[in-house]
């Protein structure tokens, strides 16, 4: 629960399989997979493979599905330290909340927008460090500007640390952190069905819109640390 505080393709015909391995997709027979194209900040590739039917084409190289949409999230992101471990969500899962909240994003800045002059500028999905390096932060931003300055900043973010909760920031101050149920049945051991599913990632985006416009509005104001 949050509390308060390119397109890409599957089945891509113009990659051709190679090696003679088994396609990780459970269920499938199917062998001469291709290599998930995935190297990570350590210099270790992925090791699955995966036939023509279930890998995931992202311009024109092949990665599972979970990498896809790490490297979707962060596509035009200059990434200087190296992309994250092999196993870890951080991007990705802020680029699936970022696509969420985009829409909710433009119509709260749209209401709020003080005149014509003001814009609003999406930042890409992209890596924070800390000064001495030992904090990766994977971030997506909206900031509604005019000619001369930024006059509000709302972003969501995922620490490399703790890759299962998802923070929530009006101008720099954090205004609520959450675990997705998602993760939540996950880790848990647990299933749902998919209605169950849609209903919650539906719920959790709500709260988390609904927290970003209270303090943009001006309703409440966040806690200070």
């Amino acid at each position: 629960m949050f509390g308060r505080r390119s397109k890409t393709a599957t089945g891509d015909p113009s990659l051709t399989p190679t090696g003679n391995e088994r396609c990780a997709q459970q269920g499938c027979r199917r062998r001469h997979a291709t290599r998930c194209s995935y190297v990570d900040k350590r210099s270790r590739q992925c090791p699955t493979a995966w036939c023509p039917d279930h890998l995931v084409a992202v311009a024109g190289v092949a990665f599972c599905r979970r990498h896809a949409s790490t490297v979707t999230a962060i596509e035009g992101s200059e990434v200087i330290a190296g992309l994250p471990d092999l196993d870890n969500r951080a991007p990705s899962l802020v680029g699936w909340m970022g696509h969420q909240l985009d829409a909710p994003i433009h119509e709260l800045f749209a209401r709020l927008a003080p005149g014509s002059t003001a814009s609003l500028v999406v930042d890409p999905v992209t890596l924070i460090l800390t000064p001495d390096g030992n904090t990766r932060r994977w971030a997506k931003t909206w900031k509604m500007v005019d000619r001369v300055a930024v006059l509000n900043r709302v972003s969501i973010d995922v620490d490399e640390g703790d890759d299962c909760q998802v923070s929530a920031r009006v101008d720099s101050e954090l205004i609520g952190r959450g675990m997705p149920p998602w993760i939540e049945h996950r880790q848990a051991g647990q299933r749902v069905d998919a209605a169950t599913d849609a209903r919650e990632r539906r719920d959790f985006t709500v709260a988390m819109a609904r927290s970003i416009e209270l303090v943009v509005s001006g309703e409440e104001v966040p806690p200070r640390h």
